[in-house]
C-alpha cells in the first residue's frame, strides 16, 4: 500500500489554489485485478509498457522536447499527464503538477519524484488549479467528443499559455478501419473514457480548424502530431 506524496498548491505562489485541492491519492492499490486489466489496452497495462510504446513512436523524444521548449513561467500543469514523462525535460526549478485518472501511472510518476500528482477528471471543474503553462499532450483525442470542454479547462487554468500536442485522424485508406480498431481497442484504449466509444476523431484540417478557432497560433507538425500554443495573458 502506498500513499502518494501530494504537496498543497498553496505552498507555491506560482500554483496558488483558489480553494483546498481535492484528489489526493491514499491507500493506492499497486496491482490491477484481472478484470480491471481487460478494460485497458496493451499500452496501459503497465507504466513501463506505456513509456516503451511512446518511445517506439518517438525514439528521439521530439514531441516532448518541443513541448518543453514552449514552456514559460515557473509552473506547469499537465492535464492527462500519464507517467509525467515530460517533467524530466523541463528546466530545473519548474514546479510540475500532473493530473490523471490512472492511479498506476500517477504512483509510478510519484515514485520517480517527478512532481505533485492528483487523481481528478480533467473534464470536470479544475478552477482550483492555476499554473503559468498548461500542457495538453496527446490527450484531446482521448476525451472526444468533449475535447472543447477540456481545452476550455486548460485555458481557464493557465496564467500565460496553453501548449498543445495533438494527433489527428488519418485519411481514408484500405487499412483505415483495421488500423483504427487495433489502435483504439487493443493498444490505445485507456479504459477511462467510455464517452470516446464511436465518437471518432478529427482529421488534420478539422483539427487545425478546431484549434485555430480557439485562438491557437504557432502551428508546426512534429512527427504525427500538431504542436501549437494559445496565449492567455
Amino acid at each position: 500500500m502506498k500513499e502518494i506524496n501530494i504537496r498543497l498548491l498553496e505552498s507555491n505562489p506560482n500554483l496558488q489554489a483558489i480553494r483546498p485541492i481535492e484528489g489526493r491519492i491514499q491507500n493506492f492499490k499497486k496491482r490491477l485485478s484481472l478484470k480491471e486489466r481487460f478494460s485497458f489496452g496493451l499500452m496501459y497495462q503497465h507504466p513501463r509498457i506505456y513509456d516503451f510504446s511512446i518511445w517506439l513512436n518517438d525514439p528521439g523524444r521530439l514531441i516532448p522536447k518541443t513541448l518543453a521548449k514552449s514552456i514559460v513561467g515557473n509552473s506547469v500543469l499537465d492535464l492527462g499527464c500519464g507517467t509525467a514523462s515530460l517533467q524530466p525535460l523541463l528546466p530545473k526549478g519548474i514546479e510540475y503538477i500532473g493530473i490523471d485518472l490512472n492511479e498506476t501511472f500517477l504512483a509510478f510518476a510519484d515514485k520517480k519524484g517527478r512532481g505533485s500528482f492528483y487523481k481528478r477528471n480533467i473534464l470536470e471543474d479544475l478552477s482550483d488549479f492555476k499554473a503559468d503553462t498548461v500542457v495538453l499532450s496527446d490527450v484531446l483525442h482521448h476525451v472526444t467528443p468533449q475535447h472543447q470542454k477540456l481545452l476550455e479547462n486548460a485555458i481557464n487554468c493557465a496564467r500565460k499559455k496553453v501548449v498543445i500536442s495533438a494527433c489527428f485522424e488519418k485519411e481514408e485508406g484500405p487499412f483505415k478501419v483495421l488500423s483504427e480498431f487495433i489502435g483504439r481497442r487493443i493498444l490505445d484504449n485507456d479504459g477511462l473514457n467510455e464517452q470516446r466509444e464511436g465518437a471518432g476523431w478529427l482529421k488534420l484540417d478539422e483539427l487545425m480548424h478546431f484549434l485555430s478557432s480557439n485562438g491557437a497560433i504557432n502551428f508546426r507538425k512534429v512527427l504525427s502530431h500538431i504542436h501549437c500554443e494559445i496565449i492567455v495573458e
